[in-house]
């Protein structure tokens, strides 16, 4: 898939999110407090393998879910930020995280499988 294709899915399954998520309404960030921004660098594997979990099922990308934050991974936070209009730095700070679990839930009829898988405590959030 190319990064074209990639971008064009990522907007249509977001838009699908923004959707679903005026009709049943936000739902509240569950996040552990205090949990540190995923960038280059970054030893938070399962943070990271969240973030590439995330964005595979739901922004159709096909990233390698391995721990590693790569090229890949941050060029995909970099479009994701840029989609969402968000601060473009391809790190994953609280309101990338906060973004990325409100996309999850959405995605989720609202549900909160964020907290369920685990990822509440190791991805940045605001809240």
């Amino acid at each position: 898939m190319s990064a074209v294709d990639v971008r064009r899915v990522s907007v249509a399954l977001s838009a699908a999110a923004l959707m679903v998520g005026s009709l049943l309404g936000a739902t509240a960030a569950q996040a552990k407090p205090g949990v540190a921004n995923i960038g280059t660098g970054s030893g938070n594997k399962a943070g990271i393998k969240c973030v590439q979990r995330a964005f595979n099922a739901y922004a159709g990308t096909k990233l390698a879910v391995d721990g590693v934050y790569g090229k890949n991974t941050k060029d995909a936070v970099v479009n994701f930020q840029r989609f969402w209009r968000l601060p473009v730095d391809g790190v994953v700070g609280p309101n990338t995280g906060g973004t990325i679990e409100f996309m999850v839930a959405q995605n989720n009829g609202g549900k909160d499988v964020w907290r369920t898988n685990g990822c509440w405590a190791v991805v940045p959030t605001k809240n």
